[in-house]
């Protein structure tokens, strides 16, 4: 699976600038890259789901998207 947004999560452990690379960054249909070995990135999820949520978009796992092709 190729990802369309890459939060450099790894490089900024800062949960609040990668909250705002998803929520800047993200389209429709996008797949976005976090790494969940990184307590930082997990911190940032609530906020990008929320944030993305009320802007009308639909989360799925990569699961979902590969049952699906």
């Amino acid at each position: 699976m190729l990802w369309d947004v890459d939060t450099e999560d790894w490089k900024y452990r800062d949960p609040a600038k990668v909250a705002r690379t998803v929520i800047t960054k993200a389209q429709p249909n996008d797949v976005v890259l976090l790494h969940d070995i990184h307590p930082t990135s997990v911190a940032a999820v609530p906020r990008i789901l929320r944030v993305l949520t009320a802007r009308g978009y639909h989360f799925v796992s990569v699961s979902h998207l590969r049952a699906t092709l």
